[in-house]
């Protein structure tokens, strides 16, 4: 998806203004590559805390799940099969390589995920029983 908004003069200097102040920050936060990991580990463990696993063991049973891929700051919801991660997102479906994986129906989930809801924490658009599913035959080879 993209969206195109025609801004300012002003406008764009505020934005990169506001970008430089960031970047001027986590070079203050994390100096050097050691303490950008320590940061990087400490946020692995905290997504743990609220819930998710390690992708590795997410099963391919076209279930559908929360997803958390490096480089996105949103929790997408998608499904696993033997052909990989598939995330629904505007009616459609879309390739995902995820690190992180977890349930949002195991008991307890709901007050874990409290805290993350209102933030950038996202469902798709469109409603579970909406989205695309997996074709359930199975496929030579398989």
């Amino acid at each position: 998806m993209s969206c195109w908004h025609a801004v300012s003069a002003d406008e764009f200097a505020r934005l990169l203004q506001a970008i430089e102040l960031g970047n001027e920050a986590d070079a203050a936060r994390m100096p050097d590559e050691a303490a950008a990991l320590k940061v990087m580990q400490a946020a692995y463990e905290r997504l743990k805390a609220l819930g998710f696993r390690d992708f590795t063991y997410c099963p391919k049973d076209g279930q559908y799940r929360e997803f958390v891929e490096v480089g996105s700051t949103g929790v997408h919801s998608g499904y696993r099969d033997a052909s990989g991660v598939w995330i629904a997102e505007a009616g459609d479906l879309w390739p995902s390589k995820p690190i992180l994986f977890r349930d949002p129906h195991a008991p307890g989930m709901e007050a874990r995920r409290a805290g993350t809801q209102g933030g950038p924490v996202h469902d798709s658009p469109i409603g579970v029983a909406e989205a695309p599913q997996p074709d359930p035959t199975p496929k030579a080879g398989e």
